[in-house]
């Protein structure tokens, strides 16, 4: 029986104070085997007292819901190359890709004006919208976090209490952490209204996420019927279907190649130039492109689909080459920038 299952049982069996001294020795014990696993590893790759910090988060995580820790010196799979980039991939330019408001000038320059979503508004709070200068349908969010989004296709019965409350829970999270996705601790929290894509449709569009490598596209994958029981198809460069999944949602076969594939690999790669490795989401309604969002470690490097370790080879980058960490600096520029605004 796996050690998680073990303690769940026992953690719902018995008294609080035993389940609490059990818990506690299991934190101990994880903690001295990631002591262990952190000597081992500083052997082979440039760690320092800078990783440290998320590096434990990343295992403890990988523990949790894998059951396992990652393979840093010879990545295994798709979950241990994302782990890697976390710690020796850092770079200010994916705090900014990160930010769904901010990475709308890295589209602008990198693709165009033409492939934004429309954006009506960005306050600090959901209380600061003004609806009645809205349109019928529009989409609401938090650029700072996952899973957050609002679809509403008719204001007029569009529930603002439970819509508010949601999102101003979102924008008091500091989402990400807990999995080791450091950039989005420092996207400061904001609420944005944008356009909402094909409205007549009645469903969400499509979503084609594209997964590059020193910027150039590998495959896609095809991700459909978002709004009710969500598919995924892998699909290669050349727009043929592969076998897999990934995320372990349901096998779809909807995928048709677009007028606009080629340009849709275009604008990927564009988007994706300098970094060792991305994922970027497109949009394509009446064969216009639309960027939704640049993703770095896609299910936080911790998916469950049956073909991951596959589909790493497929994704694999350089590994002979190391970011110093940038941690450190980004917490004395928050630090700074909160001591500013409480003068």
């Amino acid at each position: 029986m796996p050690l998680t299952d073990f303690l769940a049982r026992l953690f719902a069996a018995g008294p609080r104070s035993v389940r609490r001294r059990t818990a506690s020795r299991a934190g101990d014990d994880i903690q001295d085997r990631i002591q262990h696993k952190w000597m081992n590893d500083s052997r082979s790759l440039p760690l320092t007292k800078d990783h440290r910090e998320l590096y434990d988060v990343i295992h403890r995580c990988s523990w949790h819901v894998l059951a396992d820790f990652p393979n840093l010196v010879d990545c295994r799979d798709f979950n241990d190359r994302m782990q890697w980039l976390k710690l020796f991939d850092q770079r200010p330019e994916i705090v900014r890709c990160t930010d769904k408001i901010a990475v709308r000038g890295r589209v602008k320059e990198r693709v165009g004006e033409r492939c934004l979503v429309e954006l009506y508004d960005v306050q600090q709070r959901f209380s600061d919208i003004d609806f009645d200068r809205l349109p019928r349908s529009f989409v609401v969010k938090t650029n700072h976090d996952s899973g957050s989004t609002i679809i509403v296709r008719d204001k007029s019965d569009f529930d603002k209490s439970a819509a508010g409350a949601r999102i101003d829970a979102a924008l008091e999270q500091t989402y990400g952490w807990g999995g080791g996705e450091w950039s989005y601790r420092f996207v400061p929290p904001r609420v944005l209204v944008e356009e909402l894509l094909d409205p007549s449709a009645g469903v969400s569009p499509a979503d084609y996420k594209f997964y590059c490598v020193d910027g150039e596209v590998k495959c896609a994958h095809y991700m459909d019927e978002r709004d009710t029981d969500v598919t995924e198809q892998l699909i290669g460069r050349n727009g043929i279907a592969m076998d897999g999944n990934l995320y372990a949602y349901r096998p779809g076969t909807g995928f048709r190649v677009p007028e606009c594939w080629d340009e849709m690999i275009s604008v990927a790669q564009r988007m994706a130039a300098g970094f060792k490795f991305v994922r970027v989401d497109l949009y394509c309604v009446a064969n216009r492109i639309y960027v939704g969002e640049m993703t770095f470690w896609p299910m936080g490097g911790f998916c469950r689909g049956p073909d991951q370790q596959a589909f790493g080879q497929l994704i694999d980058f350089d590994r002979t080459t190391f970011m110093p960490p940038i941690l450190p600096q980004l917490v004395r520029q928050e630090r700074n920038t909160r001591s500013a605004g409480k003068r």
